[in-house]
C-alpha cells in the first residue's frame, strides 16, 4: 500500500496529514493591509474588479415577499396542502407534473420556503412549522428530503442539507411565533417539536459518524449513510467527501443545545479530515459551511484552520468529486456573472440559483469570526448581489431565457418573484442563456425554479442598501446558523471606491450603543442610538457590532467578549512585501516577514517557518536564501507565522529562482 494511499485512508493517516502539512498549503492566499485594518484574500474576490461593471440594488427582501405572497396565499396555484403527510406542498418548478402529488415535495422548497419567512420576519399561516415536521422520518430518526422518502439509496447532501434548514428554522422559530397568524397552543409545540426532533437527528448522525469513524477507516468519501442497515452507502458513480461538514455542523449545534462535549469533539475531527482531504472535497452544496465552521472553531475553540484554503475550495472549481463545481468569474455576453455558484465548466458554464443563494448565507458570516476576510468576502458578496438579479427573467432580455415569446403570457408578479434555476455561458446560440434543466430533459413545463425561490430570501435577510449606491450593508448575524442567542448586531459595510465614504449607518438596537469595529478592534463611535456617521476607509472594509454604551469589554483567549457574548477575535496577518508574485529574485536574496495584528499590541515574539519544495526551515526576524539549494525556475514560496499565543497566518507567493 502507497503511503498517499496510506495517509488518505487511515485515522492515523489523518492525523499524519495533518502534522506534515500547515496552513503553508494554503492555495493562493493573500495578505494585505489597508487605512483601518488587515486583510485576508482568496484567489477569486482578488481577481475581481472592486465594483462590478454594471453594478445595480436590486430589494431581494421585496423579492422574496413577492414569493412569499404566492405560495402561501390562501388561494395560491403554487402550494397544495398534502393531507396524505400533512404539510405542504411545494413542487420544484412552475409546471412541475409533481404538483398535487402528495408526497413528492422536497424539503430544500418547503423547509426554505419556511426559513425564508422567518429570515425576513414574514407572518406564516398557522400550522406553518408543524407541516415541517412530515420530512422527520420518526423510522429512521433523521430528516428526509421527501415525506415518502428513506435513507437507504439517497446522497448524503440531499440528507444533511435538509437537516440543516429544519434545524436552522427550530433555532429561529421562536422569535417568528409572534407573526404567525393566530398563534396557538400547535404552532408553540410545534416549535419544540422541531427542536426536539433536530436533536433526535444530530444525535443519529452522531451515532452513523462513529460507525464511519469505526468501520471505514475515518474516510468520510461516500453517497450517503443507510440508516435503516447503519452503514455507509456507495453508488459507484460519485463520492461526497464534502458530507463530514454537514455533519460537523450539526454536531457544532447539539453541541451547543446538549452541551455534549464529544459532539464538539467530533465537529473538531471532521473538520480536521476535511482540511487534510486530498484535493477539493466540494461535492454540491455542504462544503459551503465549512469556513464558517472553521472561522468560529478558530475563535472560540483555538483551532487553526487556513481559512484562505477553504475559501479556495469552496470557490475554485478544483473539486475531486464534481471537476469544475465552484464559483463562475467572468462575464457572459453582456452580463457579468462573478460571484455567483454553480459549475464553471459544464458547457462552459453553469450558474444555479439555488446555490448561489445558499453560498451567500453558509459563507458571509465567517466574517463575524475573522474580520480579516472583510474585505474579501464583502467584494465577493457586493458582486453576488449585483449578478445574482439576472436569475430573474424580469432582468435580463427575452431572447436569451427559456421562456422567450411566451413571457408575456405569465403573470408579472410570478416573473419577478420566480429565479430561474440556472444560467448557461451558452444556449441556442445565445450567450448567455436563462433557463434551467427542466425544459431540456422534460422534467417540467418551465424552467421556473421554486426550489431556488424558495431561497431568496437568504439574500433578503443579507443585504440592505446604504445612502452610497455600490456600499451595502450586510447583516453577518442573519444567516448564522452556528449562534443561538448569542449575538450583537452586526454589519459588514465593504467600500469599492478609492476614497474613504461617510455612510449614514442605522441603529438597529434599541437604547444607547457603542459601535466596535472588529477589523481594528477598536471602539468607532459611542453612546449613539437611532442613527450616527461611520467612515468607510478607501478600498476598505468596517465590520460594526453593537455592544450597549459604555460596555465592558474583556479578553477570553482570542476572543473579546461583552457581558459573556463574543464580538471579535485577535488576528495576525504575515506578509511579505518586498516581494511580487512572479518576480525574478538573485542567487541570494532575503525574506523578511512583516507581521501585523488586529489585537492590542503587534505580536513581537513571532516564529516564522519557510517552506519551499516541501524543505522546511524555521527562522525569527529574517532569512536569506541561496537558491542554489533549491535548483532554478519557478517555486512556491510559502511563510508561515505562529505566536506562542497560538495566533498563525500564512502567505504564499511564486518566485523565479535563477
Amino acid at each position: 500500500m502507497s503511503i498517499v494511499r496510506w495517509l488518505r485512508n487511515s485515522v492515523t493517516g489523518m492525523l499524519a496529514i495533518l502534522a506534515l502539512f500547515t496552513s503553508c498549503q494554503a492555495q493562493g492566499s493573500s495578505s494585505y493591509t489597508y487605512a483601518g485594518g488587515i486583510s485576508k484574500g482568496f484567489n477569486r474576490a482578488d481577481a475581481y474588479a472592486p465594483l462590478p461593471s454594471r453594478y445595480a440594488y436590486t430589494d431581494y427582501r421585496a423579492r422574496a415577499r413577492a414569493f412569499h405572497e404566492l405560495i402561501f396565499a390562501d388561494n395560491s396555484r403554487l402550494a397544495w396542502r398534502d393531507h396524505t403527510y400533512n404539510t405542504l406542498g411545494i413542487a420544484a418548478y412552475v409546471g412541475d407534473p409533481r404538483f398535487m402529488q402528495d408526497g413528492s415535495e422536497e424539503a430544500v422548497t418547503v423547509i426554505a420556503a419556511v426559513l425564508s419567512a422567518c429570515l425576513n420576519g414574514f407572518a406564516l399561516p398557522t400550522n406553518a412549522f408543524s407541516s415541517l415536521n412530515a420530512f422527520f422520518n420518526a423510522d429512521e430518526g433523521v430528516v428526509l428530503n421527501n415525506p415518502n422518502g428513506t435513507t437507504k439509496t439517497t446522497s448524503f447532501w440531499y440528507l444533511l442539507y435538509p437537516a440543516l434548514l429544519y434545524t436552522h428554522v427550530a433555532l429561529i422559530g421562536d422569535t417568528s411565533l409572534a407573526l404567525v397568524s393566530d398563534t396557538n397552543v400547535s404552532d408553540t409545540g410545534a416549535v419544540a417539536l422541531l427542536r426536539q426532533n433536530a436533536l433526535t437527528a444530530i444525535a443519529n448522525w452522531y451515532a452513523a459518524y462513529s460507525v464511519i469513524r469505526d468501520t471505514a477507516a475515518g474516510d468520510f468519501a461516500h453517497t450517503g449513510f443507510d440508516f435503516s442497515t447503519m452503514m455507509p452507502y456507495q453508488n459507484g458513480v460519485w463520492k461526497e467527501p464534502d458530507a463530514a461538514v454537514g455533519m460537523a455542523a450539526l454536531f457544532y449545534i447539539g453541541y451547543q443545545l446538549s452541551g455534549e462535549a464529544a459532539y464538539l469533539t467530533a465537529a473538531i475531527a471532521l473538520m480536521d479530515y476535511i482540511e487534510a482531504y486530498f484535493g477539493g472535497p466540494l461535492y454540491e452544496i455542504l462544503l459551503y459551511y465549512a469556513p464558517l465552521l472553521m472561522a468560529r472553531l478558530n475563535a472560540l475553540h483555538n483551532t487553526n484552520y487556513d481559512i484562505s484554503r477553504a475559501l479556495n475550495r469552496v470557490f475554485d472549481g478544483n473539486s475531486i468529486p464534481r471537476g469544475g463545481w465552484g464559483s463562475i468569474a467572468g462575464e457572459w455576453g453582456d452580463y457579468e456573472v462573478n460571484g455567483l455558484f454553480g459549475s464553471k465548466t459544464d458547457g462552459g458554464g453553469y450558474a444555479f440559483a439555488m446555490n448561489t443563494f445558499a453560498a451567500a448565507g453558509a459563507v458571509a458570516p465567517l466574517v463575524r469570526y475573522d474580520a480579516r476576510y472583510a474585505h474579501s468576502v464583502g467584494k465577493w458578496l457586493l458582486h453576488l448581489h449585483s449578478n445574482a438579479r439576472y436569475f430573474f427573467p424580469d432582468e435580463t432580455e427575452p431572447d436569451h431565457q427559456s421562456l422567450g415569446a411566451t413571457l408575456p403570457l405569465f403573470n408579472v408578479a410570478l416573473l419577478h418573484a420566480t429565479p430561474y434555476e440556472g444560467i448557461r455561458k451558452e444556449r441556442n446560440g445565445k450567450s448567455p442563456w436563462f433557463g434551467g434543466d427542466p425544459t431540456v430533459y422534460g422534467w417540467a413545463e418551465t424552467d421556473l425554479s421554486l426550489y431556488s425561490g424558495a431561497h431568496t430570501g437568504v439574500l433578503g435577510a443579507l443585504f440592505k442598501p446604504t445612502d452610497h449606491n455600490g456600499i451595502l450593508r450586510i447583516d453577518l448575524c442573519a444567516t448564522d446558523i452556528l449562534s443561538i442567542g448569542d449575538t450583537f448586531p452586526t454589519g459588514l459595510v465593504y467600500n469599492p471606491y478609492h476614497d474613504e465614504r461617510q455612510l449614514r449607518y442605522p441603529i438597529r438596537s434599541t437604547g444607547m450603543v457603542d459601535l466596535f469595529d472588529t477589523v481594528s478592534n477598536t471602539l468607532i463611535a459611542s453612546n449613539v442610538i437611532g442613527e450616527t456617521t461611520v467612515v468607510i476607509p478607501a478600498d476598505g472594509a468596517r465590520v460594526i457590532v453593537e455592544i450597549p454604551a459604555s460596555s465592558v469589554i474583556t479578553r477570553e483567549g482570542r476572543a473579546y467578549m461583552v457581558n459573556g457574548r463574543f464580538i471579535s477575535s485577535e488576528q495576525i496577518t504575515v506578509s511579505l512585501p518586498a516581494l511580487v508574485a512572479n518576480q525574478r529574485v538573485p542567487r541570494r536574496f532575503t525574506i523578511e516577514p512583516v507581521i501585523t495584528g488586529n489585537g492590542d499590541a503587534v505580536p513581537t515574539d513571532v516564529t516564522y517557518t519557510l517552506v519551499i519544495d516541501d524543505r522546511r526551515t524555521v527562522f525569527t526576524g529574517a532569512i536569506t536564501i541561496n537558491t542554489r539549494d533549491f535548483g532554478s525556475g519557478a517555486k512556491q514560496v510559502c511563510v508561515e507565522a505562529r505566536t506562542p499565543e497560538g495566533l498563525s497566518d500564512s502567505v504564499e507567493i511564486r518566485l523565479i529562482f535563477q
